[in-house]
């Protein structure tokens, strides 16, 4: 099976998990993550990293591209710190939203905040394993990292138990104040994350 990543050929690799596992080695000496692979000049499905992927038993040739590590980290965390923006915007429409007694778009309203605090905790958990910061141990002003990961777990609790027991007025004030400020310091982690890399 031939091997190229980016511009480079390497040595040809007998099957598919020892071209994997060859292109990532590589592409980790070089300070690089591989963010695309061509199988035979198509678009890699997804199961090509599944234990046993089927269909992919007589590849000739895959092409891996790749993009400097720390760049790709910074451009992927200030995105998320802009999205902290349009989920804070979002929360101050759940709130008004809830006061109102407009329960019918604030359960819409709430499916994106809820989704939109899971991707950043997903990118905040991604970045930390590419890069190897310790997110608890981080310092962000007064506090650690871990406090305001398990402020957000237990606001994100708070907020399903009282979605399930139909209590708006807590509803609202957990979104207003608890999830707003949270905002605040989640835009501080992820600037820390930021500080934690060097752009090449």
């Amino acid at each position: 099976m031939h091997i190229w990543i980016d511009n480079t050929q390497l040595t040809d690799a007998p099957d598919l998990d020892a071209a994997l596992e060859q292109a990532r080695l590589h592409a980790e000496s070089q300070g690089r993550l591989i963010v695309d692979i061509l199988v035979d000049g198509q678009p890699a499905p997804d199961e090509i990293f599944d234990d046993q992927p089927q269909g992919l038993d007589s590849i000739n040739e895959l092409r891996f591209t790749t993009a400097d590590t720390n760049q790709l980290v910074v451009e992927t965390v200030n995105t998320a710190i802009d999205s902290i923006q349009l989920l804070k915007a979002d929360q101050a429409a759940g709130t008004q939203q809830i006061r109102s007694g407009d329960l019918s778009d604030a359960m819409n309203t709430m499916r994106s905040i809820m989704e939109g605090w899971q991707a950043l905790r997903d990118i905040a958990d991604q970045v930390a394993q590419v890069t190897q910061i310790d997110i608890p141990s981080l310092k962000i002003g007064p506090h650690l990292g871990s406090e305001i990961v398990d402020s957000l777990s237990k606001a994100l609790s708070e907020v399903r138990e009282t979605l399930q027991n139909e209590d708006w007025s807590s509803l609202g004030d957990i979104i207003e104040y608890d999830l707003d400020e949270l905002a605040t310091k989640w835009s501080a982690l992820l600037n820390a994350l930021i500080q934690g890399v060097q752009p090449s």
